[in-house]
């Protein structure tokens, strides 16, 4: 039987219909044995004939099957382990939390790879190794935890040091930005979606080819990865987890021209006049108390410029200088603060061309939600069950939003409607708001939309603890 034909139509391959199958395989048996027939009175010959077509036809709808899977929309998992292969794209394995930590103490003094941190709870390790330069400290280190799992890393909590240091070595450590969560495996449908997207790049462009690189380094996380072009300028790469030298190797191969390469620029919106002078960032500035910092380019207050800083946090986006500006001029425009904790460096080494490579780790926004809903069926509506069914679904839409992308209150009302509609329809719901609240800030969508935008290089993370579900 096979020799069955293929029949494909624009929906895909078309089973055959079993009279043909029927028709064929006593075709074949004749060809076979001359003189049969399948109709032979009182026989069993027609019983026969009969069941092995209903044979022939599970065999030929498994080979339409078949024929259906071979494709990224329809593969099965080997089919599409299979795929993946013929792309360079490989399942996604589960992922440890890592955290970039900056050590401060003897100068020249060697971290290793293997040296071992910690925030009181969880130890991470060194990566790669790093040593203490001139101004007393390292670069910012890449560490990953021992433990698998995935939890939040605030900036500023990994001060402890667990591999030993010799009595003559000064030697403090802490990390100035937010720690990366870990991931689970990748489920099949996401790694569906990677190898689709794999498929595409090369006919797509440099964008999406390099988003498929990155999300085949280990420890990157999807929805932390966003190529921005900035116009006129260049390329900005958010990259959030991964090794940072595999992060960069996989830029430096898909960026045709890594010389229009721009990091995240920590840009001024206003400085007053007082004692002290307070600053105000355009981003989340991401600075803890004591961290020096230099500004070029203003206008106006010029006397600021190109003077050490030290900085005393106010807000996430203000913070005072220590310094009277009362007698400055006025603040007019301009103005770029360094360093900018979000922005990681790395040299990538062609010999014998050596090419600095820079992305921005993008910081994490902490989100607490609290979502109010009413519905005048009091009778067999349990609002545990309801807080039950939404809370699992609000933390999901919100720890899935893409880098850089807002929170859209109409999502969170369709996951809510749908996550609860086994018990009660949206007919019913009389009453749902929400409150929002961003690192610890109450926040509210812009005017006439349902969009709460937060920092754009920055992503949200929440957990069920941080989400309320109330009856009111």
């Amino acid at each position: 039987m096979t020799d069955l034909p293929i029949v494909m139509l624009p929906s895909g391959p078309l089973p055959t219909p079993p009279a043909q199958l029927h028709n064929t395989l006593l075709t074949n048996v004749a060809a076979v044995q001359p003189g049969y027939t399948a109709n032979l009175p009182g026989s069993l010959i027609e019983d026969i004939s009969s069941t092995d077509v209903a044979a022939v036809a599970l065999c030929d709808s498994a080979m339409v099957d078949l024929i259906n899977s071979v494709t990224p929309y329809g593969a099965n998992e080997f089919l599409l382990q299979q795929l993946g292969n013929v792309y360079g794209v490989t399942p996604g394995s589960a992922s440890n939390t890592s955290v970039y930590v900056v050590f401060t103490g003897t100068v020249g003094f060697l971290i290793a790879q293997g040296f071992t941190v910690s925030d009181g709870t969880y130890q991470y390790v060194v990566q790669d190794g790093g040593i203490i330069g001139a101004g007393g400290t390292t670069l910012p280190l890449y560490c990953v935890a021992i433990e698998p799992g995935s939890w939040a890393v605030p900036s500023g909590t990994v001060q402890l040091i667990n591999t030993s240091v010799p009595s003559t070595i000064t030697l403090s450590c802490n990390n100035p930005t937010t720690g990366t969560p870990g991931g689970d495996a990748e489920t099949p449908s996401a790694f569906r979606s990677r190898v689709l997207q794999a498929g595409l790049a090369a006919s797509q462009g440099m964008p999406r080819y390099l988003r498929t690189l990155l999300n085949n380094v280990p420890g990157v996380v999807p929805r932390l990865v966003s190529p921005v072009q900035i116009p006129g300028q260049g390329w900005e790469i958010i990259v959030g987890g991964g090794d940072p030298y595999q992060v960069a190797y996989a830029i430096f191969s898909a960026l045709f021209d890594v010389s229009t390469l721009q990091g995240s620029q920590m840009l001024i919106s206003n400085i007053t006049q007082a004692n002290p002078g307070v600053v105000t960032t355009v981003l989340n500035h991401g600075y803890a108390a004591g961290q020096v910092i230099n500004i070029q380019g203003v206008l106006g207050m010029t006397a600021i410029n190109n003077v050490p800083l030290t900085v005393t946090p106010i807000t996430a986006t203000t913070f005072s200088i220590g310094v009277n500006t009362s007698g400055y001029g006025a603040y007019t425009s301009g103005g770029v603060i360094t360093p900018n904790l979000r922005n990681v460096s790395v040299n990538v080494i062609d010999y014998p061309d050596t090419y600095g490579i820079t992305f921005v780790n993008p910081p994490q926004q902490t989100v607490a939600v609290t979502a109010t809903w009413n519905t005048p069926t009091f009778n067999y509506v349990n609002p545990v069950t309801i807080s039950q069914l939404a809370t699992p679904a609000l933390v999901n839409y919100l720890n899935s939003i893409v880098v850089g992308q807002p929170i859209n209150i109409f999502a969170m009302n369709d996951a809510f409607q749908e996550a609860v509609a086994s018990v009660l329809s949206k007919d019913l719901l009389t009453r749902l708001v929400f409150s929002v609240s961003i690192n610890g800030l109450g926040v509210s969508p812009t005017a006439g939309t349902g969009i709460i935008a937060g920092d754009p290089e920055s992503y949200f993370l929440t957990n069920s603890g941080l989400v309320t579900v109330l009856q009111g």
